[in-house]
């Protein structure tokens, strides 16, 4: 019998402001969430930002939160907490993310 993996990878990309250095780098930005497949809890979060720690604090930020039910509470948690000139652009790609993991469940 094949076990079934846990977890998920979840994506999501926005169009990144002109000011800021990943877009010369890559244009947008990608919000990649590793997700629980039962319960919809991010276990990692990970963001194609420069510098490294932005990613990392962003990860920081969204680990724990519950897909759905918590999303509006880590949008709020961003737009206070991350300053940057990618804060509408990592909001935009994080609701990108959700919009894929409301699609998976309602395929399962």
């Amino acid at each position: 019998m094949e076990k079934i993996p846990t977890t998920i990878l979840l994506v999501g990309y926005a169009k990144l402001p002109e000011e800021t250095a990943a877009q010369s780098l890559y244009g947008t930005v990608g919000v990649a969430l590793e997700v629980e497949r039962e319960t919809g809890i991010i276990l990692a979060a990970s963001c194609t930002l420069v510098p490294v720690m932005a990613s990392d604090f962003i990860g920081r930020i969204l680990k724990g939160m519950r897909l759905s039910e918590n999303l509006e509470d880590a949008v709020a948690e961003i737009s206070v907490r991350y300053l940057g000139p990618a804060q509408n652009a990592i909001v935009a790609a994080l609701r990108a993310a959700n919009d894929r993991w409301e699609s998976y469940r309602e395929g399962i």
